[in-house]
């Protein structure tokens, strides 16, 4: 399938579509990695190095998202992920709303930020409409095999949600 730019349906400023992967569902899950793709296309992605065990991870973890990960030069520890994060989000300048689909993903992303959010960033987390539109356009995953991305991989998965909100499918000519 072929994707073609659609504009932003409303000028709130620049959006950052972005995804967590963490360690299982509960209330204390840690952070393991954080993708983001802004409008542009400009992405940060960046893996936990210090925040997690792959023995605290659950079952669905160690099988779908440990495999994922890149390691190397996309590892950092805590700090200098919260550091090089507040740098990059500042640098986009003022009204950067974060848009994700799911309110899990803002917990891990606001937990990285304890003593408050960069003053530029607001978060936005997909309502009713836009989790079933996501689905409708990834039905079975589709556009993650169509473009060789990896399910459960934070970067990935940001790209998806940029493509999906951000762009409408055109025919194929």
């Amino acid at each position: 399938m072929n994707w073609q730019p659609r504009p932003a349906p409303y000028n709130s400023g620049m959006r950052i579509f972005f995804d967590t992967e963490f360690t299982d569902l509960t209330e204390n899950a840690a952070l393991i990695s954080i993708g983001m793709v802004d409008e542009a296309g400009d992405e940060f992605y960046a893996e936990l190095s210090d925040t997690y065990s792959p023995d605290a991870c659950s079952e669905f973890c160690r099988r779908e998202v440990l495999p994922h990960l890149e390691g190397g030069t996309v590892q950092r520890s805590l700090g200098d992920l919260r550091e090089v994060l507040r740098e990059w989000l500042t640098a986009k300048g003022e009204g950067v709303v974060l848009v994700c689909d799911s309110s899990r993903d803002v917990h891990q992303f606001r937990q990285l930020f304890p003593c408050g959010l960069p003053s530029n960033v607001s978060c936005e987390v997909l309502g009713w409409w836009g989790n079933v539109r996501r689905r409708f356009f990834n039905r079975g995953r589709r556009m993650h095999r169509d473009l060789g991305l990896r399910v459960h991989h934070a970067l990935d998965d940001a790209r998806i949600n940029r493509l999906v909100l951000s762009r409408r499918p055109a025919s194929s000519d």
